[in-house]
């Protein structure tokens, strides 16, 4: 994989171009592994703050979660901190995992590989589902939101994010309809564009994130 630098040197434009090659972005977070959090930290990120607050208040105690792409525990982490969870992370990043695992909120963490569905657990297996920070480098959004859909209980939420510069790009108010039409979820709560990644050079002022919210039906 290429991870092109900026001309100063600085952040590679991958991370703005984003893939949806999961060999591509399986060896660009194992190579960023060891310095991801402190790098979001710097550039600010809060999406896992902010979706954990939004879901903790949804499930209770003991509740099952599946983490769709933990990445490195960001997001688990916060989950734990405010809920006492049944947490599953799944991500296609070995070093990524072993990282979330250092964490010691995960009861299971496995390498999966989210363009290929069903992802591998049961019908009705989980109370809740999230995935912070990975939409962008999905190929099928449906079909990964449709087959958590088929995990998460009836009832239970799904929340997701994805960046505002791909919202059209990527058909989301589509793939929402379809998903809805086809009795999989209710009416989606999608959140007004937010800041993603506020402190970073190019990030900053041009790039937005929703949070979108999902029941199971």
């Amino acid at each position: 994989m290429t991870t092109d630098q900026d001309a100063d040197g600085g952040e590679p434009t991958w991370l703005h171009k984003g893939s949806t090659d999961s060999k591509d972005v399986e060896a660009f977070y194992d190579d960023w592994a060891a310095t991801y959090e402190q790098e979001l930290t710097g550039w600010r990120y809060t999406a896992p703050d902010e979706a954990a607050e939004r879901l903790a208040g949804l499930l209770t105690d003991g509740a099952a979660l599946l983490d769709v792409g933990c990445g490195t525990g960001m997001f688990g982490e916060r989950m734990a901190a405010a809920r006492k969870l049944n947490l599953t992370g799944i991500d296609i990043s070995n070093a990524s995992l072993k990282r979330a695992g250092e964490k010691g909120v995960y009861a299971d963490l496995q390498k999966v590989d989210l363009q290929q569905t069903p992802l591998p657990f049961e019908s009705d297996s989980m109370d809740g589902a999230a995935s912070i920070g990975v939409m962008t480098y999905i190929e099928a959004p449906k079909a990964l939101l449709a087959d958590l859909a088929r995990i998460v209980r009836a009832g239970g939420p799904i929340l997701f994010t994805q960046r505002d510069d791909r919202w059209d790009e990527k058909g989301f108010d589509g793939v929402l309809a379809a998903l809805e039409s086809d009795g999989l979820i209710g009416p989606a709560e999608v959140g007004e564009p937010r800041p993603y990644l506020p402190d970073h050079d190019e990030f900053g002022e041009e790039v937005l994130v929703r949070h979108v919210l999902l029941t199971v039906r």
